[in-house]
């Protein structure tokens, strides 16, 4: 009977090992090797025309990736609008920049899903800026400010192109932090990011759109980070919902 019970006990932890191995596994692929961007929207993903929609735009932030369910932020702002008879339409593309978001926006369902929308959060800039971690190791052998114009000059075009295609919904554009804080070079890249945190916000105020700034929330890597010591943690996560919906309010 004990043993039994002992490998009852072996087999279920084994099974839990290989699953959180697997989610770690994952989250590193998305960084190094990320997915093949679709641009697009299916058909049939697209909520139909009459109605509201909260859209979800942007990079793996969005996507909620690192979240142990998948969730991330916004699958619990949607069950909160989900109230107000708000449908939720998540088209953030793991590994996408800030061109790729462009390109986006091009696609005929993407523009009549913004078209829409009641209300619209959307993440980027952090894969332009960041290169899947190599603008932080050669940050000295690299034109950072030549990154961040162009990157910039994209986010404001990004803003533009969305507003012009709704000019009602509330729309929130949320911040990037650092996750390479204790990295050779991280310091320096803390600046980085205060500066486009603060350009951004100088850019949608010209839009009417809310800025979320994050950076606060990344501070203790082990506990704000998920294992892939690069997107949020579960409790990051739910601190970037919260401020959505506080903005929605």
């Amino acid at each position: 009977m004990k043993n039994g019970k002992w490998y009852a006990f072996l087999t279920v932890s084994l099974v839990l090992t290989g699953t959180a191995l697997f989610g770690l596994w994952m989250g590193y692929q998305d960084i190094v090797d990320p997915p093949e961007r679709t641009l697009s929207v299916q058909e049939s993903d697209r909520p139909e025309a009459d109605g509201e929609v909260y859209v979800a735009l942007g990079d793996s932030l969005t996507r909620g990736v690192g979240s142990s369910s998948g969730a991330g932020y916004v699958q619990p702002v949607g069950e909160e609008l989900k109230d107000e008879g708000i449908r939720t339409q998540n088209l953030a593309v793991s590994g996408a920049r800030t061109e790729d978001l462009l390109a986006q926006l091009e696609q005929p369902e993407v523009r009549r899903t913004i078209e829409n929308a009641r209300y619209i959060t959307l993440t980027i800039g952090a894969n332009d800026l960041f290169n899947r971690g190599e603008n932080v190791d050669e940050f000295e052998n690299i034109d950072i400010r030549q990154v961040i114009q162009d990157a910039e000059s994209n986010l404001n075009t990004v803003f533009s192109e969305i507003r012009s295609l709704n000019d009602s919904a509330e729309i929130i554009y949320i911040g990037l932090y650092n996750p390479f804080q204790n990295d050779e070079n991280g310091q320096a890249f803390n600046q980085v990011i205060h500066d486009w945190n603060a350009k951004a916000n100088q850019l949608a105020n010209s839009y009417a759109i809310d800025v979320i700034d994050p950076f606060a929330y990344v501070q203790d890597l082990s506990r704000d980070l998920s294992s892939d010591q690069f997107h949020p943690s579960d409790r990051t996560y739910e601190k970037v919902a919260d401020d959505v919906l506080f903005v929605f309010e």
